[in-house]
């Protein structure tokens, strides 16, 4: 781990990566310090609630039915930890499959609620938390939002029917909700994902149980090149008055992967939006940060969640540092990995979950950096492989648009040794490995910029500030980038 070289965009970072491995298993198996999950099983879709020092953790793992033990599908897991002390609890199965009912198939995508809940269920019992989860009663189709009740946190009573249903028999359904507790007593909001159409719908409560639609989320300032991102989280800034998400990039086409079809995305954006904003679009989502594979060096990085107070409050713990979880696929593949092999690396027993944060106020211009390996190129202003050192600084790129550069700047690898940057979403049919940050198209008076251009060695391909590529054969220009 502490020969991995680390270079994470902006305010973007991992957490206590690189240090001591705390958690092991069969074979010598590890997870980094600070991940959390089931090692040799998958892990995602998490809900973090922190109270004091005491962060506790449901996500989506792989489970046993009950009522058919050569089944094993989703399930819920638990852990506490001691932020203080690293002392842990789990992790436990806290929610399962009940066989024959609505949610007998695929229980997951758990996000979790305190509050003051009276009665619920009909049993004259006053319940501390909610769970929201996803399941059905079909092989991964029709999903429908149910709730279960709980006084730890660990052992959970399910309400016996769904509390939002589907709307399609043939899709996906509805899934991922995310949750707010206004009174802190039973008034939820509820935000979640509604395959039909694709949309992200706002729903309220005053029992945790009877929902009605109040609308749905605007797109208005999501990346354009997936204006209709999945999401894995979103929760409330009391202080700022606005709404934090953190949505999905889309997954990479199989032909750029060698044929493996990878089921987690390859990195997620940070946005923000004023609350009164959230269902009018009157102001735009604020794009803040991106974590992917360019970031991180994991071919999959999916489904945040973030680190939040019982009542989906986002100032707790580092506020106003902002603390997330996300599936990410470990460890990272070899430098020269050929795209089934990154791929592969990328198959759902490999994903854990792994802390990054985001702190306001951090500088928006990112370093574009190039490295060499003595036999190829990598341009990035992420991660970079081991045994790749560094060479030249090429100049600085926008984390995020702003100023006017508009021009994302992708990174990408064809083959398994061949990296190059692309102003093309697609990587012109390659593997994608992520957003090195906006450029501009053109000079801009004022500005001392930089001309960038993409070049080709014998070998691989390179970016250099010489229009005549050092001597190698010229390419295209691909932008103006701040010195």
């Amino acid at each position: 781990m502490n020969t991995l070289r680390r270079a994470f965009r902006a305010a973007m970072i991992l957490v206590a990566w690189g240090m001591l491995l705390v958690l092991s298993g069969c074979g010598g198996q590890s997870l980094p310090a600070g991940a959390v999950g089931n090692i040799g099983i998958y892990n995602y879709s998490p809900s973090v609630i922190q109270t004091g020092n005491t962060r506790q953790f449901w996500w989506c793992s792989q489970g046993v039915n009950p009522g058919d033990p050569s089944l094993t599908t989703d399930a819920i897991y638990y852990e506490s930890i001691d932020m203080s002390t690293n002392e842990s609890y789990g992790p436990v199965l806290a929610l399962d499959e009940t066989p024959g009912a609505w949610d007998s198939y695929y229980t997951c995508n758990p996000k979790v609620i305190g509050g003051v809940f009276e009665n619920p269920l009909g049993d004259g019992q006053t319940y501390q938390y909610a769970m929201y989860y996803v399941a059905t009663a079909e092989n991964g189709f029709d999903n429908s939002i149910g709730v279960a009740f709980s006084n730890n946190g660990v052992h959970w009573k399910k309400y016996p029917k769904p509390v939002i249903l589907s709307t399609s028999q043939t899709g996906y359904g509805v899934g991922q909700p995310s949750l707010y507790n206004a009174d802190h007593k039973s008034a939820i909001s509820m935000y979640y994902e509604d395959s039909n159409p694709s949309q992200h719908v706002a729903a309220a409560s005053t029992d945790g149980v009877h929902f009605r639609v109040r609308g749905t989320l605007t797109c208005n300032g999501l990346d354009p090149d997936d204006p209709q991102a999945t999401w894995g989280d979103m929760a409330y800034d009391p202080k700022e008055g606005a709404w934090y998400a953190v949505f999905n990039r889309p997954s990479r086409a199989a032909w750029t992967t060698g044929g493996v079809v990878e089921r987690g995305q390859y990195g997620v954006e940070l946005y923000k939006i004023p609350q009164d904003a959230l269902l009018t679009g009157a102001s735009p989502w604020q794009q803040l940060a991106t974590m992917d594979t360019n970031a991180t060096g994991f071919e999959s990085n999916f489904i945040a969640g973030f680190v939040r107070d019982a009542y989906g409050n986002l100032d707790v713990a580092s506020y106003p540092t902002i603390q997330m979880y996300t599936s990410v696929s470990y460890p990272p593949p070899n430098w020269d990995a050929t795209p089934a092999a990154a791929g592969y690396s990328g198959r759902y027993p490999t994903w854990i979950l792994m802390p990054i944060e985001w702190t306001p106020g951090a500088s928006a211009e990112v370093a574009f950096n190039r490295y060499f390996n003595g036999l190829v190129h990598e341009v990035t202003t992420g991660w970079t492989n081991a045994g790749f050192q560094w060479q030249e600084l090429l100049g600085h790129l926008y984390a995020n648009p702003l100023s006017g550069a508009t021009v994302p700047f992708y990174g990408c690898k064809g083959g398994g040794a061949d990296y190059f940057v692309s102003l093309d979403v697609g990587c012109e049919g390659q593997r994608m490995l992520g957003k090195d940050g906006y450029g501009y198209s053109q000079p801009v008076p004022g500005l001392n910029l930089i001309a960038l251009y993409r070049c080709k060695s014998g070998q691989d391909h390179f970016v250099s500030k010489d229009p005549k590529c050092e001597g190698q054969t010229t390419g295209q220009l691909l932008g103006y980038v701040l010195p």
